[in-house]
């Protein structure tokens, strides 16, 4: 179980997100990664009620088109729910609502967001089994990989 003797999404609060941050992805990952980055790597912004979209693929006959919707509170509300039990699957408490999460982008290394992501889920994983992957198998190799990304 993690530590609980302090808050582990206790961080910075903006008015506006920060300029050349990651915004983490809306997932329970993105919220084990925020964890994993730490107070002084995270920073939070309150959501705005009309900020917050989804996306709808359809494959046509003539090729790939997206499509945004804004979220409902009841769907804002599923997607915590999802991400609280992913948490609780890593022995993470709960994350506060409500809020758009951002991650320092790591100093000396060139990477854009997708990237950024793909990184740290190769860092995080590549030593585990994929079969059965568990959120709390990553907590450890998680932290360690944030570690190394902000080594300076």
């Amino acid at each position: 179980m993690v530590n609980m003797i302090h808050d582990p999404w206790e961080c910075t609060e903006l008015q506006e997100p920060p300029k050349d941050w990651i915004r983490a992805t809306e997932n329970g990952w993105g919220a084990l990664v925020v964890w994993a980055a730490g107070p002084g790597n995270v920073t939070r912004v309150r959501s705005a009620p009309d900020d917050r979209y989804g996306s709808i693929a359809r494959l046509p006959g003539d090729g790939e088109r997206s499509q945004q919707f804004l979220l409902t509170e009841a769907d804002l509300s599923s997607i915590d729910d999802d991400i609280d039990a992913y948490l609780a699957d890593a022995g993470i408490p709960p994350r506060p609502r409500g809020f758009n999460w951002f991650i320092r982008r790591p100093s000396g290394i060139d990477l854009d967001d997708d990237t950024f992501w793909g990184a740290i889920w190769d860092a995080t994983t590549k030593r585990l089994p994929h079969e059965g992957l568990r959120p709390s198998m990553m907590t450890g190799p998680a932290k360690e990989a944030m570690a190394r990304f902000y080594q300076d």
